[in-house]
């Protein structure tokens, strides 16, 4: 080959490059402008769920609160009803231990006086 030959072959590989180039260029920049408009309505969109779940959630909040108020209240009630009950049979136990303890000393102090009667 001579010189001549592969300057034209490099030149139109050039230009086929510069085409494609151009060519990519704009399909990206018509992919971009045709997608604007539906980013745009999706923002829109979502901006608009958004703004309802707010609406909603404010609407909804005291609700909310109140009921996890009593939900808080009721645990804490059968907690203590719990506690308390747990608390009666304790002392219930100990008390009646106690008095079995006192009756047998009792007994056993009563038992050498009935011995020396006799």
């Amino acid at each position: 080959m001579d010189q001549p030959e592969v300057v034209k072959k490099l030149s139109i590989m050039v230009w086929l490059l510069a085409a494609n180039m151009i060519a990519v260029v704009v399909l990206g920049a018509g992919l971009v402008f045709g997608l604007l408009p539906k980013i745009e309505r999706a923002v829109q969109s979502v901006e608009r769920v958004e703004s309802r779940f707010g609406n909603f959630a404010d609407k909804v909040q005291p609700v909310v609160t109140a009921g996890a108020g009593k939900a808080i209240e009721t645990i804490k009630k059968v907690d203590s009803d719990k506690l308390s009950e747990t608390a009666t049979e304790k002392t219930d136990q100990v008390i009646e231990a106690a008095a079995e303890r006192a009756k047998r000393l009792f007994n056993r102090d009563k038992e050498p006086e009935t011995v020396e009667a006799e």
